[in-house]
């Protein structure tokens, strides 16, 4: 307990926070920020536009803006932002194409953020949950998020063993150093976020004179009154309008994929990642047939119908290839499974990122259920789907040996 309030004393003094005694006189001046993003060779993998907005909380908690936009040029690993706040902001980035579609983080005025943002990113996280290479307020944050992280995994230990003493005395103390927090600081974005911790984590809260209390603090930010007035919320303006609707139709965008033609006689042709990260692609392998399967570690079904491919392969092996496409979003899960059944003589893909988000292709695909797969002939084209049990050996053994004595034929 006495490492879980030091922290907090800690990331306050060394934030430098300070109570603000004319907060209510504040003039809002807008100043430079600037916003430096490290990206990964997935993100910058091709063309594409990276956005900052949010809601103006300064405004209303119904004002969403853009802040800046940026191109990000195939193969650039860095692009810069720069916009004018008011205060310190709570926003969000979204990615056109390969990257988050939503990742929040803070900006403060007279500042760099500088963050890394590769694969594993979050694809939809509205917190500050990655640490910034350079970024007092966003870091500060972080640790909140991480700390109240830490609260929740405590309280639901306490709950499971009927401890009620001591989830009275620990969310206590965490109420505690969280009013600390809103009495010291200057930012009423910090405020916001104890607000948010504060209704939706700590249990049995009365907010009915805390809320207002701390949100007369910073009578010029009107975000902070929603929490307890609904009359605070006003209507957005039609800017704020517009600007929402913009962002749905980038939302829409980002998840809009052409449906690949899985039909009898298609071609399909597919490239996914090894463990390694090395793109592996149906059209460099070398044997005349390739049975695509997709699985996950946590469908029984699919295990089950292991030692068949096994014998499928044991008995092609020079005309057979098993592509083990994997549905896991646990990469550890999906390494596990593929020890425990021993299959890495199989050529196992995924069709998961890092961030646990599918991707394109497998969206693409459109995979409903699993076990689902495709047998795929020299050409590449699909000429049978969704085999089980002996119906894989049985269809081999017919193409392969009517593909045997066309041969001899034609030798002949």
């Amino acid at each position: 307990m006495k490492s879980f309030i030091y922290l907090f004393v800690m990331l306050m003094f060394s934030f430098g926070f300070h109570l603000d005694k004319t907060a209510k006189d504040k003039k809002l001046v807008y100043k430079n920020t600037k916003v430096i993003l490290n990206v990964d060779d997935y993100i910058c993998s091709e063309d594409q536009w990276v956005y900052i907005h949010d809601y103006k909380g300064w405004i209303s908690g119904n004002e969403h803006g853009f802040l800046d936009s940026a191109f990000i040029a195939k193969g650039q690993h860095q692009v810069e932002l720069n916009f004018k706040i008011p205060c310190a902001v709570s926003a969000k980035l979204t990615f056109s194409k390969n990257g988050p579609l939503q990742l929040g983080f803070m900006a403060e005025q007279d500042s760099c953020l500088i963050l890394n943002i590769d694969e594993s990113s979050p694809y939809i996280n509205i917190d500050c949950c990655i640490k910034a290479v350079q970024g007092t307020l966003h870091n500060f944050i972080y640790e909140m998020m991480q700390e109240e992280k830490r609260f929740r995994n405590k309280i639901q230990l306490y709950a499971e063993n009927n401890q009620t003493d001591s989830i009275r005395i620990l969310s206590d103390h965490y109420l505690q150093q969280l009013k600390k927090c809103m009495d010291e600081t200057t930012e009423p974005v910090v405020v916001y976020e104890c607000f948010a911790i504060i209704k939706h984590v700590i249990p049995g809260v009365n907010t009915s004179e805390l809320f207002p209390k701390y949100a007369s603090k910073f009578d010029w930010y009107p975000s902070l009154r929603s929490f307890y007035d609904r009359s605070a919320v006003v209507p957005p303006s039609e800017e704020a309008r517009k600007s929402s609707a913009r962002y749905g139709e980038l939302r829409k965008e980002r998840m809009r994929y052409t449906p690949l033609n899985k039909d009898l006689g298609s071609r399909l042709d597919l490239t996914f990642e090894d463990a390694n990260g090395q793109k592996i692609a149906t059209k460099d392998i070398s044997t005349p047939y390739i049975f695509v399967d997709f699985w996950a570690s946590w469908c029984k079904p699919c295990r089950k119908e292991i030692p068949n491919l096994k014998e499928a392969v044991a008995k092609y092996k020079d005309d057979l290839t098993i592509y083990a496409v994997s549905l896991d979003n646990k990469r550890e899960a999906w390494q596990k499974a593929i020890k425990e059944d021993s299959t890495q003589e199989f050529l196992q893909v995924i069709g998961t990122l890092r961030n646990e988000s599918p991707t394109q292709l497998l969206r693409q695909l459109e995979i409903q259920t699993i076990p689902a797969n495709f047998l795929l002939d020299k050409e590449r084209r699909i000429v049978a789907k969704d085999l089980r049990g002996e119906q894989l050996m049985q269809t081999l053994d017919s193409l392969i040996n009517k593909s045997s004595k066309t041969t001899k034929s034609v030798k002949v």
